[in-house]
């Protein structure tokens, strides 16, 4: 056996290294046999060779699955989860504003959210905006709606940077 391998297998004996995913990595320093002598080296050893201690690997495991606070961020494209008036849905006159969630917050470059008539005449006010206490909400002010179909026109930029965009209809009735 090499000097090498005999400090290999020492510096290491009677440790044990996991793997897991999702666990913490903590590593402490434990000296080992040469270091134990208190001059670095192993009897007999030349006194140009140093010893390095070893590194322990420490690993702990959550008790718990984590909370969805707690669960990191994955970046996914926004998706419309609920609309006001409903995608569809029967809407009263004077609704007074469109309304949009997404499954997760977006960004504010690129939001819009359009009203626009069977005729194809805009008729909200131009004035989409993020809702402050809730990014995954977008708004826009409506005029006193006549009776007849609309169509809602999205677009939001997602967390992860992809432009999503689609539309959906209701119908003011009479």
């Amino acid at each position: 056996m090499t000097k090498f391998q005999h400090r290999y297998k020492n510096a290491f004996a009677g440790k044990r290294i996991a793997f897991f995913a999702g666990a913490i990595l903590a590593a402490a320093t434990t000296p080992d046999r040469a270091t134990a002598y208190g001059n670095g080296l192993a009897p007999g050893e030349p006194e140009r060779r140093q010893s390095t201690p070893a590194r322990k690997i420490e690993l702990s495991f959550p008790s718990r699955p984590p909370t969805p606070a707690q669960r990191p961020i994955i970046l996914a494209h926004a998706i419309v989860v609920r609309t006001s008036p409903a995608q569809g849905g029967v809407a009263d006159a004077n609704i007074g504003k469109v309304d949009v969630w997404y499954d997760a917050g977006i960004r504010d470059a690129f939001t819009a959210l359009a009203v626009v008539s069977a005729s194809g005449e805009r008729v909200d006010k131009r004035d989409a905006a993020i809702d402050g206490a809730d990014p995954a909400h977008v708004s826009v002010s409506v005029n006193p709606l006549t009776a007849g179909k609309y169509t809602v026109r999205y677009r939001a930029l997602s967390a992860d940077g992809h432009l999503v965009s689609g539309a959906w209809e209701f119908e003011v009735r009479p």
